[in-house]
């Protein structure tokens, strides 16, 4: 019976499979399919100290806190009393298998905003290509850099989303030269 099991496990490893599938429940499996693929983590990426002061060299507010989210998302605040939130910002960016399907994430969200009537502005020069659109009080500013497609959401209280984009297309800048 040994014989029967090395050689199985001899023609799945030949034949470039694994014994086990990142699908069946084997948490072992789940790690090491799981690393390749990590998420970005943006709160590292942009750290908060670099975030405040691109906002502020923007005459954008600033942000006072930071929290990460769900796939590597970071979310960035400032809160000048409790449960009073002057600034908020998102910036959330996820690494696609290819350039292609990245540019096809792009091309469906900017569709998506079109379907909904929300005028969309082409931002040449920004990543490998770029669009900033307003959306509930924010600016907001999606991009695709390689195989990663993301967005820069930021609404600050009582300013017009327009008089953000300095602001949002200089954090832009800072995510591409440091996802390059």
């Amino acid at each position: 019976m040994r014989s029967v099991h090395v050689v199985l496990v001899a023609g799945i490893l030949l034949a470039g499979c694994s014994p086990a599938d990142p699908g069946d429940g084997h948490p072992a499996a789940h790690a090491a399919a799981a690393v390749p693929d990590r998420p970005l983590d943006l709160c590292q990426l942009m750290p908060l100290a670099d975030v405040a002061g691109v906002l502020q060299a923007n005459g954008a507010d600033t942000v006072t806190e930071q929290k990460a989210g769900p796939g590597g998302m970071c979310s960035y605040l400032h809160v000048p009393r409790p449960g009073d939130y002057r600034a908020k910002l998102l910036i959330d960016f996820t690494r696609m298998p290819s350039a292609g399907q990245a540019q096809a994430a792009l091309a469906m969200q900017r569709r998506d905003f079109a379907d909904r009537g929300t005028a969309v502005t082409a931002i040449p020069g920004l990543g490998d290509e770029a669009f900033v659109a307003e959306t509930e009080g924010n600016e907001g500013l999606k991009l695709r850099v390689g195989p990663y497609v993301g967005q820069i959401n930021l609404g600050i209280e009582g300013r017009p989303p327009a008089s953000l984009r300095p602001a949002v297309q200089a954090l832009g800048r800072q995510v591409v030269g440091r996802l390059r």
